[in-house]
């Protein structure tokens, strides 16, 4: 979710009403390599993967994307109605797996699907965090930070199950253990995983805690403070919070992290409405990172986040605070390498 910035005045209410009246849409890149995306259904594909994925709505604004692994399945979510939707990464078009509205779930930002079949889904400014089974969409769980000064923004999945959610206005990061997913308890309160107020990483006006991922040995998150351009490690058992040396990269932001190993990539459309991914090499404690690469265009607008498929990233053209959208919004492939 971008931010309030100083060269670009964005206004946020509680509601994020203001998100919503916005737009523009991309065209389809080159296509990708077929034998980019593995799926459950076979281990190739008989044709080429689509470039772009419509979802419909024109005032949909979607923002998160989680990919299941070992099904063909895709979901984004609308952050202007908390609408859910799966796509096929076989298929051009998603439909509506979830609609809007229901469970309290008006508007919905970033979501993950863990080995469970749970799709956990970032409920923004409503403070919850909604979790569903992927295979009956029954509500599982509803976690409730109940505070109306937070904006649950992102999420990420530990090895261990748990869960790690990110805040854009309240200096916290929120955990979920895999404990409290295994519950058969539906309401639920949200705590805090780390206290970010007294830390490196300071909470100005407009969005902070953005784009996080969890490091393979469970040990860190990495938490993007989009406002600023810069990187945070978070240690989640002693609390440790310390700022990642970009070694002198200006302009790097993350609205959306991902991770592999110690290459962490970066998606945002800070500055950049073309979209930029940055590709980042970390250094073996994650405190220090080197710019590999930067990426723009290839059919993104105003992104978001991403997921992987295979070697190909899956880029949300969320399109935020862009008035007269060209539509259909879209969910566009990038070949990541």
């Amino acid at each position: 979710m971008p931010s309030v910035h100083p060269r670009h005045p964005r206004v946020m209410t509680v509601a994020m009403a203001s998100l919503f009246v916005l737009g523009a849409a991309a065209p389809a890149l080159a296509t990708p390599h077929a034998s980019g995306s593995p799926t459950a259904a076979s281990g190739h594909h008989r044709a080429p993967l689509p470039t772009s994925y419509t979802i419909p709505g024109d005032k949909t604004y979607p923002e998160g994307i989680a990919r299941q692994q070992g099904t063909p399945y895709f979901y984004v979510g609308s952050t202007s109605d908390g609408t859910v939707y799966r796509g096929d990464v076989h298929q051009s078009a998603t439909t509506v797996f979830l609609p809007g509205g229901q469970d309290g779930r008006v508007s919905v930002a970033g979501m993950k699907t863990d080995t469970a079949g749970r799709l956990v889904v970032a409920g923004g400014a409503t403070g919850k965090v909604f979790v569903y089974d992927t295979r009956t969409r029954a509500l599982l769980h509803v976690f409730d930070t109940g505070r109306t000064d937070v904006f649950l923004n992102d999420v990420a999945l530990a090895p261990n199950g748990d869960v790690y959610i990110s805040d854009s206005t309240h200096p916290a990061l929120w955990h979920i253990t895999a404990e409290e997913l295994k519950s058969r308890r539906v309401q639920q309160p949200l705590q805090v995983g780390v206290d970010l107020s007294r830390s490196p990483m300071v909470y100005d006006a407009g969005f902070n805690g953005n784009g996080l991922v969890v490091t393979g040995d469970g040990r860190y998150v990495l938490l993007a403070d989009y406002n600023d351009y810069a990187f945070y490690r978070v240690d989640v058992r002693t609390h440790q919070v310390v700022r990642i040396d970009l070694g002198g990269a200006k302009g790097v932001s993350g609205d959306g992290l991902l991770l592999r190993g110690r290459t962490l990539t970066a998606v945002t459309e800070l500055d950049h409405p073309e979209g930029q991914i940055s590709t980042l090499e970390l250094s073996h404690d994650y405190t220090r990172a080197r710019l590999v690469r930067t990426v723009r265009g290839h059919g993104m607008h105003s992104p978001s986040t991403a997921a992987f498929d295979g070697h190909d990233l899956l880029i949300v053209n969320f399109q935020f605070q862009i008035t007269d959208p060209h539509l259909p919004f879209d969910v566009v492939r990038v070949h990541a390498r």
